[in-house]
C-alpha cells in the first residue's frame, strides 16, 4: 500500500491522520493544532511556524479569555476541535502562540482581508511575523532553520474556494521551490480543506499530487 492509499477522501470534520512519520494530513485544517501538540508532547518542537495557504488562519477565537487555553490538556483540546468551540480552520495558530511554543511566523498567503496575526497576539506574546509575497523570500528569510511546515491545499486554487485550479505544472514548481522547507520540518501539516480548495474530484486531485511528491522528498533526506 502506497502512503496516499492511506487517504480518506470525503468531507470529514474528524477525519485527521498520519500517512508517513510526521507528516498529517486532513480535511479540516484546524487538526494542525492537535498534530502539533502530538509531536511536541514527544519531541522538542521547532518555534518558527511558516504557514502556505490561501486565508491567512490567524484569527484568535481566545482573545477574551487566553487563560483557558495555555494549560489545556490533549483531552480537552480534542472535544473543543470536535466541538469548535474555539480552535477552528481560521483560528489554530493563535492558540500555539498562546501556549508559548511558536515565536515566529512567516506566512504566504494570498488573501487580502485578515491579514496576518491580530494586534492582541502581536501586542501580547511578541511573536516575529515575517508576511511574504513571493515564496522565495520566505524560504531565504527562514534560511536553514527547523520548523513546523503547515501547507494548505486551497492555496493552489486562485479563489480560495470553488474557483479555477493552477495547473499541474505550476503546483509542481511550487512543491519543487519548496524542498529545502520540505527537508527543514520536523512535523509538516496538510489540509485537504473541503469546500475551500475545490471540489471533490479537485481536492482528491490535488491531494493525489502534492503529497506523494513531498513525500518523496523527505524519503530522499
Amino acid at each position: 500500500m502506497s502512503h496516499i492509499d492511506k487517504v480518506t477522501f470525503g468531507n470529514n470534520e474528524e477525519y485527521f491522520e498520519e500517512i508517513y512519520p510526521n507528516i498529517w494530513i486532513m480535511h479540516n485544517h484546524k487538526w494542525s493544532l492537535y498534530c502539533w501538540e502530538l509531536y511536541r508532547e514527544r519531541n522538542n518542537i521547532p518555534s518558527t511556524l511558516v504557514h502556505l495557504d490561501y486565508h491567512w488562519d490567524a484569527i484568535n477565537d481566545y482573545s477574551e479569555n487566553e487563560s483557558t487555553i495555555k494549560d489545556m490538556n490533549l483531552i480537552t483540546m480534542k472535544d473543543v476541535l470536535i466541538e469548535e468551540i474555539d480552535i477552528r480552520k481560521d483560528s489554530f495558530i493563535a492558540p500555539a502562540i498562546i501556549r508559548g511554543y511558536i515565536n515566529r511566523v512567516d506566512f504566504h498567503c494570498f488573501q487580502t482581508t485578515d491579514i496576518g496575526l491580530t494586534d492582541s497576539i502581536l501586542d501580547n506574546y511578541k511573536p516575529i511575523q515575517n508576511i511574504h509575497e513571493k515564496i522565495e523570500d520566505l524560504i531565504q528569510s527562514v534560511g536553514n532553520k527547523e520548523i513546523i511546515l503547515d501547507l494548505d491545499l486551497d492555496i493552489f486554487n486562485k479563489s480560495g474556494k470553488l474557483g479555477e485550479l493552477w495547473s499541474g505544472e505550476e503546483v509542481k514548481n511550487y512543491i519543487h521551490k519548496i524542498t529545502p522547507l520540505i527537508k527543514q520540518a520536523k512535523i509538516i501539516t496538510i489540509a485537504m480543506s473541503y469546500g475551500f480548495s475545490g471540489n471533490n474530484e479537485d481536492i482528491e486531485y490535488l491531494t493525489k499530487l502534492v503529497t506523494p511528491m513531498i513525500i518523496n522528498i523527505k524519503e530522499r533526506e
